[in-house]
């Protein structure tokens, strides 16, 4: 297995070559490679990893494979002996859904013949595409995904040795200016709370948790009462609760290590959450289950399954719509709110990742740039006001 080494601005990788027949360890293979510019982080280990096979597979001759080979032939090795192993179920089906789109217009091509050019030709018609739902143009956002989809694709492609490069690789460009992403302003949200507090606990409390913790919908179903540390008024975010149709309820781990965080709460929320805990140990018990568990869920169904996001999607809809609240929000528009909110706080962008489960504070400056960019007005109004110019 080749090892990749930082060196300044460029890259070691060392390939071991193993042993002489008199036990000594022959000289390692070495070669200094430099990623192209305008590559993120997680686009700069990508193609680190593929040049560290590439060379291996070079120090070590290994034997060359079918070069001939189309899209569609080496898509539907992937789709039966990579994907399944490698990638989450819900990535796989998303995929396979994408992949239809894909192999009418690139699945004829031989993998080498492929080039930038002919992929982002390949984009520039899914945004003229319909989508299947509605009969409007394919959202930039599905036009995103079909390109990881495809950068997915050949990435393997390079590792398994039919391709000595990936030429999705900055081949997409993000057409238009990012929208910024719905929220609920001050006036809103504190409706919004008032309006909660009419309805049943499961719903007041689950809506209010996330727009206290940025929590994702699939994490608060995830919860535990054992992620509950009532004396440091803490919450561990561990799970992930996910719904693919046709699929049984599947809870995952996050993604990232990041995602794996601790989250702090009000004393008023912890006096909520105690006042939910004692209305689902009666539910418990009145469905002759037995005592409330440490393990239970906190929204379980009676099955002892955790309920799944788009119950809380949906309710939510009706209580946006029935109380004359903007109907543009959802869920995960309160997760933004409240790392709207924190911004305009003045917190800082790296405790804003954390609190949010990003691994990188690059993806916080990304998503959030707007309430970022409020915040930079208001510093140099305040700057103003102090110096007079």
């Amino acid at each position: 297995m080749a090892s990749i080494r930082k060196r300044g601005n460029s890259y070691l990788i060392v390939v071991s070559r193993g042993y002489d027949y008199q036990g000594n360890r022959l000289k390692s293979a070495q070669k200094t490679v430099h990623p192209p510019q305008g590559l993120t982080p997680k686009q700069t280990e990508k193609w680190l990893n593929e040049q560290a096979v590439l060379f291996e597979m070079e120090v070590k001759h290994t034997a060359p494979v079918d070069k001939s080979i189309t899209f569609a032939e080496y898509t539907e090795i992937w789709l039966r002996e990579v994907a399944p192993k490698k990638l989450a179920l819900s990535t796989f089906t998303r995929d396979q859904q994408d992949i239809r789109r894909i192999l009418p217009k690139l699945g004829h091509y031989k993998l080498a013949d492929l080039t930038k050019e002919i992929i982002r030709q390949f984009y520039d018609e899914m945004r003229q595409e319909k989508n299947w739902k509605n009969g409007e143009p394919l959202a930039e956002k599905t036009v995103e995904g079909i390109h990881s989809c495809v950068c997915s694709i050949l990435s393997d492609a390079v590792e398994a040795g039919y391709l000595v490069h990936n030429p999705a690789w900055r081949a997409y460009k993000k057409k238009g200016t990012s929208k910024e992403r719905p929220v609920a302003d001050e006036e809103v949200v504190r409706k919004l709370i008032q309006v909660l507090e009419g309805e049943s606990m499961k719903y007041e409390v689950y809506y209010k948790l996330i727009l206290a913790t940025g929590m994702r919908r699939g994490e608060a179903c995830g919860l535990r009462w054992s992620d509950i540390n009532w004396r440091q008024r803490s919450l561990r975010i561990q799970r992930n609760v996910v719904k693919i149709p046709h699929y049984p309820i599947m809870v995952k781990e996050p993604k990232t290590q990041a995602g794996n965080r601790i989250v702090y709460l009000s004393e008023g929320l912890c006096s909520l959450l105690k006042a939910w805990q004692s209305e689902s140990e009666w539910e418990k018990e009145q469905l002759g289950q037995g005592a409330l568990l440490p393990d239970d869920y906190l929204f379980r169904q009676q099955d002892g399954n955790p309920m799944v996001p788009n119950t809380f999607t949906f309710r939510l809809k009706k209580i946006l719509r029935e109380n004359g609240l903007p109907e543009n929000l959802n869920v995960h528009s309160l997760r933004h709110t409240n790392a709207s909110l924190l911004i305009a706080q003045g917190v800082d962008v790296r405790t804003v990742a954390g609190l949010l489960g990003h691994a990188q504070a690059s993806t916080t400056l990304d998503i959030y740039s707007h309430a970022f960019d409020k915040n930079k007005r208001e510093a140099q109004e305040r700057l103003k006001e102090i110096t007079g110019i």
